[in-house]
């Protein structure tokens, strides 16, 4: 049978394809990674309370969530590298609308425009990322690239803002957004271009990739919860803004490390363990924030929530997309972590009261509890039949 000649001269392992595919997802998340300190910023330099400064990055993520609903539904009826290149638009215009119209009433419209593009760019780099042969070691590699824009994002963040205001951050989002466009032809159009299938993968009903599904949501409304009220538990423990920044920053330089260890462990025959580790151990870490931590607890809490964040979540993704062949649950995947990020911080801006944070550290833990005994079934099924088939 004669092959495409798009699939003919289109290597999706290939190093290009891979930097292009990390470097968009880069680009995704290029808000979201920051988001302590635009929660913070919020509050400290637009004033917001701290429910208002939840519900506003919400919106922006249920954006996020809803575009990659939206590109799972599409799936492959539209050329991939067309719907990049839309994404890619949305989210520029969305980023300059928001910095054009930072104090007024179209600035939450703007965010959630803005989280629209660059949540369908989310789901996209990830499916880039989910057809090559070794998407554990990948997703790592991408974990890396945006930790290490993380960690310096965080750390400026407070200084820049104090100077400068919201508008120049909203639009070096839009520049960086833009740059994208550059890449498009190193971009698979189609699954079609899935050449080899990862040699863990196995095919599994709908149930079971349902209830695997369910587990990324729950683990995600976890992560969603904490990442966007780590910076406003800091301030109500009575740390300045600038110590908040400085231990998140260290916490992406810890992070980095982190997905830099999954790397190294990607392709071990443990899985199952590493999800473990890394679930409970990331509500162990939340829990010691529960009450007034001290300065040292602190940042202890966030360098190891983030570290095991970054360390499980190739492994939870690189499970998760093993229950099919063709590489196809890695979309629903990315959609369901969105949504579970999106409704994290609107969750936890309902939770928040005149308590302080508790219940909304509890509701975490307890997500994270969820997601480990969702994930278990599936994670022990395909241990199952790879043992079968060995």
């Amino acid at each position: 049978m004669t092959q495409h000649p798009s699939r003919q001269s289109y290597d999706v392992n290939a190093q290009p394809s891979v930097a292009s595919a990390i470097f968009l997802g880069t680009v995704g998340v290029i808000s979201f990674i920051v988001q302590p300190g635009i929660v913070q910023g919020l509050v400290t330099n637009l004033h917001l309370s701290d429910a208002q400064a939840n519900d506003v990055v919400g919106i922006e993520m249920m954006g996020v969530a809803l575009a990659t609903i939206l590109v799972a539904a599409v799936g492959e009826r539209i050329d991939w590298r067309r719907l990049t290149a839309i994404a890619l638009l949305l989210g520029t215009l969305g980023d300059l609308a928001s910095a054009a119209l930072l104090h007024g009433p179209g600035f939450v419209p703007a965010r959630f425009l803005a989280g629209l593009g660059h949540g369908a760019i989310i789901s996209l780099s990830f499916t880039f990322v989910g057809l090559t042969t070794r998407p554990d070691r990948n997703i790592a590699f991408y974990l890396v690239s945006l930790l290490s824009y993380g960690a310096a994002g965080l750390w400026a963040l407070p200084e820049i803002l104090n100077r400068f205001g919201f508008e120049p951050v909203f639009v070096f989002f839009a520049i960086v957004t833009g740059v994208g466009l550059c890449l498009l032809s190193h971009l698979p159009r189609s699954s079609d271009h899935r050449l080899d299938v990862s040699p863990t993968a196995r095919q599994f009903g709908p149930l079971v990739i349902g209830v695997a599904l369910a587990g990324v949501l729950a683990y995600n409304m976890a992560q969603g919860i904490a990442w966007a009220n780590l910076a406003l538990i800091g301030s109500a423990a009575q740390l300045s803004d600038q110590t908040v920044a400085n231990d998140l920053f260290l916490s992406q330089v810890v992070a980095v490390a982190g997905a830099l260890l999954s790397v190294w462990l990607a392709g071990l025959d443990r899985r199952g363990v590493m999800i473990a580790i890394g679930i409970v151990g990331g509500g162990l870490f939340i829990a010691l924030l529960i009450g007034a931590p001290s300065a040292t607890l602190f940042l202890i809490s966030v360098c190891g929530f983030n570290f095991l964040w970054n360390f499980v979540l190739p492994f939870i993704l690189g499970a998760v997309g093993d229950l099919d062949l063709r590489g196809r649950v890695m979309s629903p995947a990315i959609a369901m972590q969105m949504i579970g990020l999106g409704l994290g911080p609107i969750v936890s801006g309902r939770l928040l009261g005149q308590g302080g944070f508790m219940t909304v550290e509890l509701a975490c833990v307890g997500f994270f509890a969820l997601s480990l005994a969702l994930l278990a079934g599936p994670v022990i099924a395909h241990r199952r039949r790879l043992a079968v088939a060995s």
